[in-house]
């Protein structure tokens, strides 16, 4: 991958952010560009604001999409503009990655294996409509391959792939979803393929049986009530075998 950050220039930053520079009180912001190309040919533009992703270029769709709501307005208007610098570093991220390979032609390819976790949207209930995420982190290059299985038979239905997303240190991360009812007895596994892993990262996730709902106050009183119960039968037994006595 080649990675380039570009700072905008102050005009320009001031129209992004919609900054007022004149107080000293305002908070700045830092909005530059993290783009790479890969060997499969992709293209990635990722705006950030400060260390958010702001935006990224869809060049399936020729546009920008902005990934932060209550953009200013100034900013959306110049979407535009965002989306003409995006695909100008077609052409020169391409450049930077020939120059690399043609100054180490043999030069190992850099991978990092992911790390991987499966949790739920919500605390899981037996027959309550759940989403089960399933993150993907810290892996290199950006390729990455998910399989969703409910009791060990492939899942599709319910499943969507986000996008992937840089981290700080050059990695990325990313997470697929699935829709689903859980039940008692169902066990959901999420494996997760990369080219850096010898084997697949496989994470699983079943319904945990509900702890008992009886207090403490309430286990110690039927506890004493069953106590006296066996008390007063014993006894009754032992008063109904003690043999009648005449008085003289």
């Amino acid at each position: 991958m080649s990675g380039l950050q570009m700072t905008v220039s102050v005009a320009a930053l001031i129209i992004l952010t919609g900054a007022v520079c004149t107080s000293a009180t305002t908070p700045s912001h830092y909005f530059h560009y993290i783009y790479g190309c890969y060997e499969s040919t992709d293209v990635r533009v990722d705006m950030l604001l400060d260390e958010d992703v702001a935006a990224y270029a869809d060049f399936s769709k020729d546009e920008i999409v902005w990934a932060m709501p209550h953009l200013p307005q100034a900013v959306i208007d110049f979407k535009q503009w965002v989306f003409g610098f995006a695909k100008s570093s077609i052409v020169h991220c391409h450049s930077v990655l020939g120059k690399a390979r043609r100054a180490e032609p043999g030069a190992p390819k850099a991978q990092e294996a992911p790390d991987s976790y499966v949790y739920t949207r919500y605390k899981g209930e037996d027959g309550v409509m759940n989403t089960l995420f399933c993150l993907a982190n810290h892996f290199y290059p950006p390729s990455i391959n998910f399989t969703w299985t409910k009791n060990g038979a492939e899942v599709t239905e319910g499943v969507s792939n986000l996008r992937y997303l840089h981290n700080s240190d050059g990695t990325f991360h990313r997470i697929s979803t699935l829709s689903f009812t859980p039940r008692e007895g169902d066990v959901y596994s999420c494996s997760v393929e990369h080219q850096a892993s010898r084997q697949p990262l496989t994470r699983s996730w079943k319904l945990q049986e509900r702890a008992s709902s009886m207090s403490p106050a309430a286990g110690f009183f039927v506890a004493s009530l069953v106590l006296c119960l066996v008390g007063i039968g014993t006894g009754a037994y032992f008063f109904t075998k003690e043999p009648n006595r005449c008085l003289r």
